[in-house]
């Protein structure tokens, strides 16, 4: 976490250099948020995906576990009245069962040491018929990127490096339903995916 809140204030810049992947994963998010939708993001960062989120939900939920992040996101949100902002570990949301119709964690989960345990986790807070997305950024093929090196030298370190098929299958061992996945090519590439959740579910 300190790496994160160290980072805080230079993370768009950062995010920047990826800008077109970053793009379309915030149009992905949008189109796959219903209007009216009860929106919960989780290590949401700088709240990009909440802000996309939240031009068609009636609420969003913008949560992280880095204060700095949190800041920066507030930040944003100065005119938007549907967001509010909460200090949360992923893997502890302290919600009812069933409560939100759109979970979001992007670029998070190859952070984790036990990333099953945190999508299990999200996909117990979702409604039945809601969605979970989960985009997140493939780091194995281009471990060698500038961008990642900068970032090591400064305290980065995460969990896994994942491929698209390697990513999928971990998503798919979580248990939890159908997985969709779909690659966004770029400097760094994201695998957005989708997993949604039924009755049988």
């Amino acid at each position: 976490m300190e790496f994160w809140d160290r980072v805080a204030g230079v993370y768009d810049i950062a995010e920047a250099f990826n800008g077109n992947v970053y793009r379309r994963i915030c149009d992905i998010t949008r189109r796959l948020t219903p209007r009216g939708a009860k929106v919960l993001d989780c290590a949401a960062g700088t709240g990009e995906l909440s802000f996309a989120a939240a031009r068609k939900a009636e609420s969003v939920v913008c949560t992280d576990i880095s204060e700095n992040m949190l800041k920066k996101a507030r930040a944003k949100f100065v005119r938007i009245g549907n967001v509010t902002f909460e200090t949360r570990n992923i893997f502890d949301m302290k919600d009812p069962d069933d409560t939100y119709d759109v979970v979001i964690a992007g670029n998070v989960l190859h952070l984790l040491e036990d990333p099953e345990k945190a999508v299990r986790e999200l996909y117990r807070v979702l409604k039945p018929g809601g969605r979970l997305l989960l985009p997140t950024f493939m780091t194995k093929s281009k471990s060698n990127s500038v961008l990642l090196k900068l970032y090591r030298l400064i305290g980065y370190s995460a969990a896994a490096d994942y491929q698209p098929s390697e990513y999928k299958k971990m998503l798919i061992n979580c248990g939890c339903g159908k997985v969709r996945t779909k690659l966004i090519n770029g400097y760094v590439p994201c695998c957005y995916a989708v997993i949604e959740k039924t009755e049988r579910n």
